[in-house]
């Protein structure tokens, strides 16, 4: 750190005005990217286990939700299945490379997930991924 001068008399001090500046800019840096993940922990779901997993490509994934009962929603929203289409066929056309990452619980049937991957299939949404939890475990079952 540069030693400030005040005057001849006193003892040169540290100049603390760069580093409460990059403390500042930290702090915004971290405050926003906990920000990013926090979509992710918004409706505690019972979410399957598998041993490997690929991550999407590409910008931030759109959220489609399952919960147990079958209920949708898209970025937070409660959706209709006739609505889910229409509403990824309007991101798709906003941002053509969209990705869609759906957040099934572990109790969903299979047939809601097959709807849901319908939808994106008509939407012409081309990566969708679905949402797991890593095994703790390392047998295969």
């Amino acid at each position: 750190m540069p030693l400030v001068r005040l005057s001849d008399d006193d003892e040169p001090a540290p100049n603390l005005a760069p580093m409460i500046d990059v403390v500042l800019v930290l702090t915004i840096f971290f405050m926003c990217a906990t920000k990013f993940s926090g979509d992710e922990r918004k409706f505690d779901l019972d979410l399957p286990q598998a041993e490997a997993a690929a991550t999407i490509t590409g910008g931030r994934p759109e959220i489609v939700e399952v919960d147990e009962a079958g209920g949708l929603r898209l970025g937070g929203e409660e959706v209709a299945l006739d609505e889910l289409a229409g509403r990824l066929a309007e991101l798709r056309t906003a941002r053509p490379d969209v990705a869609v990452l759906i957040r099934g619980a572990k109790t969903v049937a299979h047939g809601r997930m097959a709807e849901v991957y319908e939808a994106c299939r008509v939407a012409d949404v081309r990566q969708v991924g679905i949402s797991v939890q890593p095994r703790s475990d390392t047998r295969r079952r």
